[in-house]
């Protein structure tokens, strides 16, 4: 097996490493100090596998392996890309939806509380309304933005149940079953979680023109997903 304590950038040693780190073997910094190898890798699948990894575990507050069924699942999935011959697909496209017009309308009209009140202090009260505006247009999900295929989280991030099952087939790579007790324990307390929201949320409200601003401007939609030859 590969030392994972030495910086080898591939495919096979980020597998080893990741397998080190659902076997409970190391924790979530150690974890996250060790991809540093490899998020600039050559090689598209390693930079995006190191990408989806990221987001199922805390790089402030140090932990051992904790993951709900289907996390676990997607980590087996990350592995089945690293032993097979896979390759990243990228598509993308900029859409407009009617978001960006109410965005901009918001914005101007922040704008005209500015020009018959001036700037000052009160602005922050002011801001108030226009922050709310910007936060429920962050949860307004148009129609095109709703996943179509019922069963995408079931393959995610392969494209088509045949791209994973030719991925099955040509490495004979076998899952290692959920066990008990990964997805036990909270990493935050309810309490600090709630508490981070309502900070981001305030931080949201006091300078709203500014994510006004980034709401007025299309989506880029970007779409990635993994295929075989």
């Amino acid at each position: 097996m590969i030392d994972i304590a030495t910086p080898v950038v591939s495919r096979r040693s980020l597998s080893d490493l990741i397998n080190s780190y659902l076997d409970g073997q190391i924790s979530a910094v150690t974890f996250d100090e060790k991809l540093d190898a490899f998020r600039d890798s050559d090689d598209s699948v390693i930079r995006y596998v190191v990408e989806t990894a990221w987001v199922f575990y805390d790089d402030c507050r140090d932990h051992f392996v904790n993951l709900s069924k289907s996390e676990w699942d997607l980590f087996q999935r990350l592995l089945l890309i690293l032993s097979s011959d896979c390759h990243v697909e990228t598509e993308s496209s900029v859409v407009w939806s009617f978001k960006q017009l109410v965005a901009a309308s918001t914005l101007c009209l922040f704008f005209v509380v500015v020009y018959l009140f001036g700037f000052g202090q009160h602005l922050l009260i002011f801001s108030i309304p226009f922050g709310v505006v910007s936060i429920g247009l962050s949860f307004w999900r148009s129609a095109p933005d709703a996943p179509t295929d019922p069963y995408s989280d079931a393959i995610f991030p392969f494209a088509t149940f045949g791209d994973l099952a030719n991925a099955y087939h040509s490495t004979g790579f076998r899952k290692t079953r959920y066990p008990k007790g990964v997805g036990a324990t909270r990493v935050r307390s309810p309490f600090m979680d709630r508490f981070w929201q309502c900070h981001t949320y305030i931080i949201w409200i006091i300078l709203s023109p500014i994510p006004l601003l980034f709401q007025t401007f299309p989506l880029r939609r970007s779409v990635t997903r993994i295929k075989t030859a």
